[in-house]
């Protein structure tokens, strides 16, 4: 269904835009968990292994872009966000940071959109 829905988004280097937004949300899930109780070191590492799964999904993705058709401007600004503003923004007020990875989750689905 999804191949009929998204044609392109099968046989290119979107696929991997897919478990990003899925490990993304996951995080976010465990850093509100984290606003609320106890914040324990296997609960921080496991924040910290989520955040570079999305990056590393970022990193192939941009790869895999490069050699099927070329980034554009916003793949690199999506990247750079994360890489720069979203772990700076943990040493923020918890809902700020909160607020902005919200925002990195609505610019994963925008790079799916520009893409198509």
């Amino acid at each position: 269904m999804a191949t009929e829905l998204f044609p392109n988004l099968s046989s290119s280097s979107l696929i991997w835009l897919v478990p990003a937004i899925g490990f993304h949300v996951i995080n976010i899930f465990l850093g509100a968990f984290m606003a609320f109780h106890k914040k324990t070191t296997l609960i921080i590492r496991a924040h910290g292994y989520l955040y570079f799964g999305v990056l590393s999904c970022l990193i192939i993705f941009l790869v895999m872009n490069q050699i099927h058709g070329g980034n554009t401007i916003w793949d690199y600004l999506v990247f750079a966000y994360f890489i720069t503003l979203v772990p700076f923004s943990k040493r923020w007020d918890p809902l700020i940071h909160a607020f902005i990875t919200l925002i990195g989750l609505t610019l994963l689905p925008v790079l799916i959109i520009l893409q198509m």
